[in-house]
């Protein structure tokens, strides 16, 4: 396994814990709410966090895609995840479904998952 992909896969397996700690937190009310009045703030978070393990699983995959759609297969787990996640708070007592997060989400996804791709290489004609 070439080395940078084991490395990308230990910052994914890094961020999805520190992911699991904050979701552990929401759900325990343990979040501090003063940051989220804050406008926007809580729409920032979900398009950075999750944008953020989008960018991860895209290397950490190094850009395996999805056979027959072709999409990379890292953001798309994530995409999937999140958006399970979000759904299953409606039915959280502590939790609330928000179409606007949701959007967050899926945008951050689809955003720092495309950056976290492949670069071109440059092509000098010498």
């Amino acid at each position: 396994m070439n080395p940078s992909v084991r490395a990308w896969r230990l910052a994914l397996a890094g961020y999805v814990a520190l992911l699991g700690v904050i979701s552990g937190l929401a759900y325990a009310r343990g979040l501090p709410l003063a940051v989220l009045s804050t406008p926007y703030l809580d729409k920032v978070l979900h398009f950075g966090l999750l944008g953020g393990a989008s960018f991860l699983a895209r290397r950490a995959t190094d850009d395996a895609r999805v056979p027959r759609i072709g999409l990379p297969a890292g953001p798309v787990v994530v995409g999937l995840v999140a958006t399970v996640e979000e759904c299953a708070q409606k039915f959280s007592p502590t939790r609330t479904f928000s179409l606007g997060d949701l959007a967050a989400n899926l945008l951050g996804v689809i955003v720092l998952g495309w950056l976290g791709g492949p670069r071109g290489r440059s092509h000098r004609g010498d």
